[in-house]
């Protein structure tokens, strides 16, 4: 009896027999087709060059690049530049890349295919993060490939290539810092001119509100109060002078403002002027009395002339006009106590006659002006005080022209205090915007500094730089197509198709195969069945199909020797590799 497996394996076995054809003929032909594609394509090669992203060689705390952001966008950025149609039409050109394509494909076509065979791959490590400490991925480097069939080619243009990328690379960050640096350099001109037109307009505000401005209200404060203390000093002067004032009018009371004359019974004159005086009133005194050729009288002329010629022609017509006053009033008191006939009240008429006379020779000039200065104080103590009550009214006249002056001032200041909150809002709108870009200018200018140190970095080839480390070689073998892979694929697919062909025919055929077929059709026993008899003629039919399929067989194997000789690798040099391989892994 046999198994469910064994049953499952035999009847495999049957439909193989019975379907060999089936499963042969697409086995075949697939096979052989796909065998045939995988030696029939053209040899591939590949150059690949590796590219290192070096690092700026300054560290950057100490000079900040003004070329940022990351490395990949950078590096798509030049590929995007360098994959360029003319870029791309250049090399082409150049190295006379597709030859076989140009007569049947357009320009952009090609173009596009060069791109394809173009790739660009980044080399990612674990690096630790400068600022977290953190590590985290980054791309240190980057490997450029081209594929094509002529391997010489292929390594001249990877080469062009990567030296593109390196010539790109600087460039751009050239550009990049001196264009941060021209823009920052224009950003700051234009920012110069208008912190020139606020510090314009701020300077005439300032001029238009000079001292109401809110810086000034603490000086302006300090001035009221100094003012104001000034003034309380000013008072306090003023009232003292006006004490003074009222103490010396009170003093002037008590002075005569006219000296009184001196007599020979009073006290003796001092100056020859006054002598002269007193001697000139005497011989009036005396004329009254004795006649002109009295010795004394005489005696009394000689010491007049003496003086006259020692002081000099004096006027002494305001004395004798004093001294008639004063008879006067003498003889009026006189009479009202002596009587009109008594000796002394005689003597005192005559001596006034005479001294009328003398004035009557006077002339009406001298008269008038001793008239005049008749009533002028002549006492020095008098004076002195009219001079001091004089001195002190200038004073106090000063110092009240002062005060309201100071008072003046202080109004003046008062007002800027009131004016301060009404200006304040203005001016705080144009110091604040004065303040804003005086803050961005010196932002800005400190920046132009840093991205000036930073063109000098890139220009002197110190900054984030492209190497070369691995230069493009020439291509030994070709990158692709794997035949051996295609073969291999082939063969699955030929399986395939040959395992699916015959499942095919077998689902389509619906006729008796197996005795158990039969069996579970008629439900009656089976005595016996018998085997397939081949003739003679199926036979030698047998025979002729497996020298054929040996002639076939040899057939294929001489022409896939042949194709791998020609499209893979010759055999003298497939053999040394062989040979070499062996050795190696005997050794």
């Amino acid at each position: 009896m046999y198994t469910e497996e064994q049953k499952d394996i035999r009847y495999l076995i049957r439909v193989f027999r019975r379907r060999k054809k089936a499963f042969f003929i697409p086995f075949v032909l697939v096979f052989a087709s796909i065998t045939m594609i995988a030696f029939l394509l053209p040899p591939i090669y590949q150059a690949t060059t590796t590219i290192l992203i070096e690092e700026q060689q300054i560290p950057p705390e100490y000079v900040k690049s003004t070329v940022t952001g990351y490395v990949e966008e950078r590096l798509q950025m030049i590929t995007q530049e360098i994959m360029s149609r003319s870029h791309l039409i250049d090399l082409i050109e150049r190295f006379n890349l597709y030859p076989e394509m140009r007569k049947k494909y357009t320009m952009d076509e090609i173009v596009d295919r060069m791109r394809k065979d173009i790739k660009l791959e980044t080399i990612n490590a674990e690096v630790s993060n400068t600022r977290t400490g953190r590590p985290s991925s980054a791309t240190i480097a980057f490997t450029l490939s081209y594929e094509g069939r002529d391997p010489d080619k292929v390594q001249k243009v990877v080469n062009a290539l990567a030296s593109l990328y390196l010539e790109y690379n600087l460039r751009s960050r050239e550009e990049q810092a001196s264009g941060t640096t021209a823009f920052l350099e224009k950003e700051l001109q234009e920012l110069r001119k208008h912190m020139n037109e606020l510090d314009s307009k701020l300077s005439k505000f300032k001029q238009e509100h000079l001292g109401e401005l809110p810086e000034m209200i603490t000086i302006n404060l300090q001035t009221i109060e100094r003012l104001e203390r000034h003034l309380d000093d000013l008072e306090t002067q003023i009232r003292s002078l006006k004490q003074q004032k009222v103490y010396l009018e009170g003093q002037l009371a008590l002075v005569e403002p006219l000296a009184p004359v001196k007599t020979e019974e009073g006290k003796a004159v001092m100056s020859p002027l006054e002598r002269l005086k007193y001697l000139r009133l005497k011989l009036l005194s005396l004329q009254a009395t004795l006649s002109p050729k009295h010795p004394d009288i005489i005696k009394l002329k000689k010491e007049i002339q003496a003086l006259e010629s020692q002081v000099g022609e004096t006027d002494e017509a305001l004395e004798k006009i004093r001294q008639l006053n004063e008879l006067q009033s003498r003889l009026a008191e006189l009479r009202s106590r002596l009587g009109p006939k008594h000796p002394d009240v005689i003597k005192l008429e005559r001596n006034i006659r005479v001294l009328s006379e003398e004035l009557a020779k006077t002339e009406n000039k001298k008269a008038r002006v001793a008239e005049e200065m008749l009533n002028r104080p002549d006492n020095p103590a008098y004076i002195n005080l009219k001079t001091q009550i004089a001195s002190i009214e200038v004073q106090i006249k000063s110092l009240e022209e002062e005060k309201k002056r100071i008072m003046k001032k202080i109004e003046e200041y008062q007002k800027r205090l009131e004016n301060t909150p009404l200006v304040e809002k203005e001016y705080n709108i144009l110091l604040t915007d004065y303040e804003n870009t005086r803050r961005k200018y010196n932002e800005l200018m400190n920046k132009l500094m840093e991205a000036r140190i930073a063109q000098e970095l890139e220009e002197s080839r110190h900054g984030e730089r492209f190497t070369i480390i691995d230069p493009a070689q020439l291509p030994e073998k070709p990158y692709k197509p794997k035949r051996m892979a295609i073969v291999l694929i082939g063969f699955v697919l030929a399986l395939g198709a040959g395992v699916g062909t015959t499942a095919f025919m077998e689902y389509l055929d619906h006729s008796i195969k197996s005795p158990e077929e039969l069996r579970a059709l008629i439900q009656v026993p089976l005595l016996a069945t018998l085997p397939y008899i081949e003739t003679e003629e199926e036979i030698r039919a047998r025979r002729r199909k497996k020298l054929l399929f040996l002639a076939v067989f040899l057939a294929g194997l001489v022409a896939a020797i042949l194709l791998f000789n020609f499209m893979v690798m010759p055999l003298d040099l497939f053999w040394l590799k062989l040979e070499r391989k062996i050795s190696a892994l005997w050794s």
